[in-house]
Parts: C-alpha cells; sequence; structure tokens
C-alpha cells in the first residue's frame, strides 16, 4: 500500500493544523510535537524529532524526507513494506515529499492523523530549509559553485575523523592553475574568472560522487578524496591534469588552453592540517620541475 497526498497551507501564521479531520476520528494532542520541533534548526534531527515524537500516534518504522529542488534526500530508521507519502507545499513554495513506512498497512484512521500533524511539521520544516540554505551559501564559493575554504576546513576534520574510525585510506590532491596571472593581465580577469569556472567544472565532472572539490583561494584548488589510497589518487590526480590539458575555454572568441599542476598526499598518523602541508609542498615541487604534472608527496 502507498498512498499519496498533497498538503497545502494557506498564508495564516499559525502552526495550528489545518487538515479536517473525518467524524469519528479523534484529532491528536500536537502540543508536545509543536514544541519538540521548536527546539532546533538542524534538518536532520528535526525530522528525527518528528519521528520519535509521533510514535505514539502513528507508530512506523522509518520516514524519508526527500527534496528533489536541493537534490537530497534524508532518511530516519528503516524502510518498512507499507507507505505512505506527502509533498508539503507552504503559500506555494515546495518544501518537499516526507513518506512514512512500516510492515503494517496504514488505516484510513492513521492516514488522517498523519495528515494532521504533518500540518505541525510545515513551518519548522520551511525554518530548517532557510537555516540551511543559508549554511550553504556561507560554504560554497560564489564564482565556481564549488565548496569555499571554510567548507574544506570542516570537512578535512570531519574526513580525517571517519578515515581513521573505519580504518579507510583519505588522499587530498591540490590543484593550481598554471600561468594563471599570465591569464588575467592578458585577457583580463573576467576571462580569467570564466577559467576558473571552467576548471572547477572539468574536475568536478572528473570525479566520483563521494569526493569533495574545493576552492582554497585564488586560482588553487582542492580535491578530498574518501577510501582512496595513495596508488588510486595519482591515478585520479592524472586524470585530472590531462583533461584539463585536453580540455580548451572559449570566452569571447577567444580558445585559451589552460594546465594544472597536482600535488598528492595520502593520510598518515597525522592531522588534516599536515596532510594539506605535505600535498602542497607536493605541488610545490611539481612546479619547480615545469609544471604541467602530477607530484606524490614523499
Amino acid at each position: 500500500m502507498a498512498p499519496q497526498g498533497s498538503l497545502n497551507t494557506d498564508n495564516k501564521p499559525t502552526l495550528a493544523p489545518v487538515v479536517s479531520l473525518a467524524r469519528g476520528v479523534e484529532a491528536p494532542d500536537t502540543l508536545r510535537l509543536t514544541t519538540a520541533l521548536q527546539t532546533t534548526l538542524d534538518l536532520e534531527q528535526l525530522l528525527r524529532i518528528f519521528s520519535e515524537t509521533v510514535q505514539d500516534i502513528v507508530p512506523h518504522q522509518g520516514l524519508t524526507y526527500r527534496n528533489d529542488e536541493r537534490r537530497f534526500v534524508l532518511a530516519v530508521g528503516h524502510t518498512g513494506r507499507h507507505h505512505c507519502s506527502y509533498r508539503l507545499n507552504l503559500l506555494g513554495s515546495e518544501l518537499g515529499e516526507v513518506a512514512m513506512s512500516r510492515s503494517k498497512r496504514f488505516s484510513e484512521q492513521d492516514l488522517a492523523q498523519i495528515e494532521y500533524v504533518l500540518c505541525a511539521l510545515v513551518y519548522p520544516l520551511r525554518n530548517a530549509l532557510h537555516y540551511r540554505d543559508a549554511l550553504d551559501a556561507a560554504h560554497r564559493d560564489p564564482l565556481t559553485g564549488v565548496g569555499n575554504r571554510a567548507a574544506l576546513e570542516d570537512h578535512l576534520r570531519r574526513e580525517v575523523t571517519l578515515a581513521r574510525r573505519h580504518h579507510q585510506p583519505l588522499s587530498l590532491l591540490v590543484i593550481d592553475i598554471d600561468w594563471f596571472k599570465q591569464v588575467n593581465d592578458r585577457y583580463g580577469h573576467a576571462i580569467g574568472d570564466a577559467v576558473l569556472r571552467a576548471v572547477a567544472h572539468v574536475t568536478q565532472e572528473g570525479l566520483r560522487g563521494d569526493d569533495l572539490l574545493f576552492r582554497f583561494g585564488g586560482e588553487e584548488f582542492v580535491v578530498l578524496l574518501r577510501a582512496t589510497p595513495a596508488d588510486g589518487a595519482a591515478i585520479v590526480a592524472e586524470r585530472i591534469r590531462a583533461t584539463i590539458e585536453a580540455a580548451s575555454c572559449t570566452c569571447d572568441g577567444k580558445d585559451i588552453k589552460v594546465t594544472v599542476s597536482v600535488g598528492v598526499a595520502t593520510l598518515r598518523e597525522e592531522t588534516g592540517d599536515s596532510l594539506f602541508d605535505r600535498a602542497d609542498h607536493a605541488l610545490y615541487q611539481a612546479k619547480q620541475q615545469g609544471r604541467n604534472r602530477v607530484q606524490s608527496a614523499q
């Protein structure tokens, strides 16, 4: 069974449910729920609070939230055989889709109560999405659209911790555009910006879904390669270098050839800062040895 629906709220400034229950269906008490949902702006925590709190109203095994516009899916618990899903809408703005699942079929009364309690989620969900968007904007490079230096610092600490906890390799690439100052001096900064965007795009296209790309600053980019040993990281780095060399950036009718130098390092018993420093030193060696090459750290 997979009933679906769409939940819309009007422009009344209230958290009260706007779903009318059928005669004979008891309205659940949502006071504890609405109070609990006001305690966080973190989207994952919000969904977990919602799922845990409504267990007494409609028992379920799992809850999934999907937002196609922002391209992410969050899940709480486990997926059951039967599910129901609802698209949430506030003032004409799509908030995504919430689905609940369990092994037992949902009754009509269950569905009515789910719709009722979902109304309490709408405003907190809208606020959590706005908060998530603000955090994403603060950690994204506005020119290239990839993560910025602040995002790199946050992810590097987390990835080092995860790599050690799960005993998996972690590698880091530092990529620098060769002779980039000459591009700016000859063609102007607008063309230079176009080259930066092109390099970011080509690099991103050559990465796996779990790999992370950041603009460190200026013409320098950093890639974090999860679960990737040294030899695999060198292969990825060489593929990126060769792809960028083979590509061309056409801007205002000008065909601009670009190359990059890449430093590679793989995590040892060290900090994330040390890992970056070793890759950066390898990059310096690549520059010293003629540019347009990959150099692995010792």
